[in-house]
């Protein structure tokens, strides 16, 4: 069922995520299209790109845990390969503390931010900064289909 779940959460999270990135670049060609031939702009174009790669960031961090994609560094794994079968289960624990960390300090900020506005767009920041706990969210879901994999014999390579 965790795996279900992890791959439509995961479906969903990719097309959010080719959104935002069509909307970004249409955003920032249009902004540089307008200031380079009508000397003109869009005044919140700017924050919106930033707000959406935010969310990029965050969305697809957790959806490149669903898939092992994360960039890794592998010189101990490379020097010690009897251990190899140790650094997967140390990376799910210390994977999994910090996604903690990211949904506890995600809603106390939430707590923070929820009456301020944007400068320029004037929505609430709490739009914007709900993205980090959703991520730690996404990333212990897909972890924990990850873990079941594993314990069904099915992947895990480090």
């Amino acid at each position: 069922m965790i795996r279900k779940l992890s791959y439509w959460l995961d479906v969903t999270s990719r097309v959010f995520i080719v959104f935002f990135l069509i909307l970004m670049t249409l955003v920032l060609a249009t902004q540089v299209v307008l200031r380079y031939f009508f000397h003109m702009g869009i005044i919140w174009s700017d924050e919106l790109a930033r707000f959406l790669m935010i969310a990029l960031v965050y969305i697809g961090a957790a959806s490149a845990i669903r898939d092992n994609s994360h960039i890794k560094v592998s010189v101990f794994e490379d020097e010690f390969p009897g251990l190899r079968k140790w650094f997967a289960p140390i990376q799910w624990v210390m994977i999994f503390i910090y996604s903690v960390f990211l949904i506890k300090f995600g809603f106390d900020t939430l707590k923070v931010v929820g009456t301020q506005n944007s400068s320029n767009m004037e929505i609430s920041m709490a739009w914007i900064y709900v993205v980090i706990p959703l991520s730690g969210i996404l990333t212990i879901v897909h972890l924990l289909a990850r873990v079941g994999k594993k314990n069904e014999g099915q992947e895990e390579t480090v």
